[in-house]
């Protein structure tokens, strides 16, 4: 026979073992891994009309969508996305006072004059009125960002194009 102070080390040890299964013993952690860009999300709306995402800058810089809708202007009963000049327009403007005060904001200078993109099976191309080469990269990614989700299903690679040349095609991150 077993004195109890066996029984009471054994029992010990059991739940020192379950103890360290359960805390992951031996299971290292690691940092942030990239995954890629953000989720692509189809919206249904509610009401019919054109739609559009235009992307924002967060307040670390990082390309942030929004969605905006706009009522039918010919009382069709369909949504559909809002593409080339105009849509390229809303995003020169800049962001809503609503979305400013969630901490939006662009690097995006006022357009004067016309945004427009051509789209081809290699990617898409938006041509600007104002010099290219000395935008911040985020404030290219905003027009990448928005003009691939504008005309493409978010993966195609865009060139931004001014009068001072054109950057390299680039993808939404």
């Amino acid at each position: 026979m077993r004195s109890p102070s066996c029984r009471a080390v054994r029992a010990a040890a059991a739940c020192a073992a379950a103890a360290a299964l359960l805390a992951g013993c031996g299971v290292r952690q690691t940092g942030v891994i990239e995954a890629g860009g953000p989720a692509t999300v189809a919206v249904m709306t509610s009401s019919p009309g054109q739609y559009l995402l235009l992307y924002f800058l967060s307040s670390d810089d990082r390309p942030t969508p929004v969605y905006r809708t706009f009522p039918a202007a010919d009382g069709a009963g369909t949504s559909t996305p809002l593409s080339g000049p105009k849509g390229l327009g809303l995003l020169f403007i800049g962001p809503r006072s609503d979305e400013t005060a969630a901490g939006l904001h662009t690097e995006l200078p006022r357009l004067r004059g016309r945004a427009d993109t051509t789209v081809t099976d290699a990617g898409a191309t938006v041509t600007v009125p104002f010099p290219v080469r000395t935008l911040s990269a985020p404030a290219v990614l905003q027009i990448v960002c928005t003009a691939t989700y504008m005309e493409s299903d978010g993966l195609a690679p865009v060139t931004v194009r001014g009068p001072d040349g054109s950057l390299p095609a680039a993808r939404c991150p």
